[in-house]
């Protein structure tokens, strides 16, 4: 019995993780999980045990006309140098049909038919090498491999080789295999929408030694990360930055609502100051008691008027529910609606500001300042029995006022209509306790 037990976990060991070879044109690869678009990925190494960012990797997909096609940037960020590839690639075999690389040190065209076609350009010694070569059957291109990791049926223990062709490989043959080593669940966690289930592919290349692990959606087949260890243990880090994540409904008009901050004749005209009801404990809220000196803002302080339209409505609400994603981060404004805002500082040392040509609408008024918050609070200091002709009456409790000062930051929003041109509104941005 004990042997034959060891034949079916040995069986079910073959079975479950059995390597498997993908080649061009695979039943295996499922297109409808490659999903076409851009993405943008922010480009790190790691310096000192430091993330240090070099540049930016866009990625744009397209399915057309039965080809796939490819196109990729690396900016980095210190040299303003951009590499950039074009790949294209048949839809359903995924055998490729041309590519076109260019660095700031070389130049890369071929074309694939019966033969490889093209040119390699050396820039540093300007010489030109034609390329005419026999064609490796069966191989997928390296610049394709990621791709099609992406459709395959990723699942615990999934394993996988697939022939790969890379012109610049170091061997004389050109070709090579990269090897799915591993497959296995983890989690990515996103600072704009929380935490996803990914698969975790851990990918081999044969020729070059490298060693990357894909961070894969299980439900949308997204890259979310790639981490990369080079032969020689330099690590690389590239991230999903979300460059297309616009979680809103209500649209935005950057012309109509730009007008609205630039092309009007109201005024906005206001005073921002905090004002203090230092009474706490059994004298909170009353206020009426205690009225403490208005703490204005400081001369410089920026105020910030924000267009109130229904995509700025949308936006500050759906930062308010960010709070309950785990992990999650303020979802940031596009360019175009950062650009709206409009901006002043008070001008004097009695917290006033003033905003100009603006047009009829709402507008809301956001600013933040120092202030020094004092505070009264009556506390219990002493007890003591009292004894009347010799009966216990009860306890007398002795109380004291102490007084507290702390520095605090005044956060303030307010919401102005203005109702017609050349109206001029004044508004108090104050904060009371």
């Amino acid at each position: 019995m004990k042997k034959l037990w060891t034949v079916i976990f040995v069986f079910l060991q073959t079975v479950c993780f059995a390597q498997v070879t993908v080649l061009p044109g695979d039943k295996s690869i499922n297109t409808f999980l490659l999903k076409p678009g851009t993405y943008t990925m922010a480009y790190t190494i790691n310096y000192n045990n430091k993330w240090v960012p070099l540049g930016q990797y866009f990625t744009e997909l397209t399915f057309v006309k039965n080809q796939l096609k490819v196109n990729t940037s690396l900016s980095f960020t210190k040299t303003n140098i951009q590499w950039t590839e074009n790949f294209v690639a048949d839809a359903n075999s995924f055998l490729p049909l041309s590519s076109y690389s260019d660095r700031d040190e070389r130049t890369l065209s071929l074309s694939f038919s019966n033969r490889i076609t093209g040119f390699f350009l050396d820039k540093k010694s300007k010489k030109k090498k034609l390329i005419n070569e026999d064609l490796p059957k069966n191989c997928f291109d390296v610049s394709v491999y990621p791709y099609i990791i992406q459709m395959l049926p990723l699942d615990v223990g999934y394993r996988a080789i697939m022939p790969i062709f890379d012109y610049e490989a170091t061997d004389k043959a050109k070709t090579h295999h990269i090897e799915i080593i591993e497959v296995k669940s983890d989690v990515h966690t996103s600072h704009l929408t929380g935490e996803h289930k990914v698969w975790k592919v851990a990918v081999l290349e044969g020729n070059t030694g490298h060693r990357f692990d894909y961070f894969i959606d299980k439900a949308n087949r997204r890259i979310w990360k790639i981490n990369i260890v080079s032969a020689k243990g330099d690590k690389i880090a590239m991230t999903n930055i979300e460059a297309d994540f616009n979680p809103f409904k209500a649209p935005f008009d950057k012309k109509t609502t730009f007008a609205m901050v630039q092309n009007g004749s109201a005024v906005i005209k206001g005073t921002a100051f905090a004002r203090d009801n230092e009474n706490e404990g059994g004298l909170k809220g009353m206020a009426v008691l205690n009225i403490n000196k208005k703490q204005y803002a400081a001369k410089g302080t920026e105020i910030v008027l924000i267009p109130y339209t229904a995509y700025f409505k949308e936006w500050i609400s759906r930062n308010e529910k960010q709070h309950e994603i785990k992990n999650a981060k303020p979802i940031p404004l596009p360019k175009d609606a950062f650009d709206c805002f409009k901006r002043t500082t008070v001008y004097d040392d009695d917290g006033n500001f003033e905003f100009t040509n603006l047009k009829p609408g709402e507008y809301l008024l956001v600013t933040a300042f120092g202030y020094k918050h004092t505070s009264r609070q009556t506390e219990e200091t002493g007890r003591a029995s009292v004894i009347v002709n010799g009966t216990y009456q009860g306890d007398e409790v002795y109380t004291s006022v102490f007084s507290y000062s702390s520095n605090s930051t005044a956060n303030i929003q307010k919401v102005v209509s203005i109702k017609k041109e050349g109206e001029k509104v004044e508004v108090k941005l104050k904060k009371t306790l």
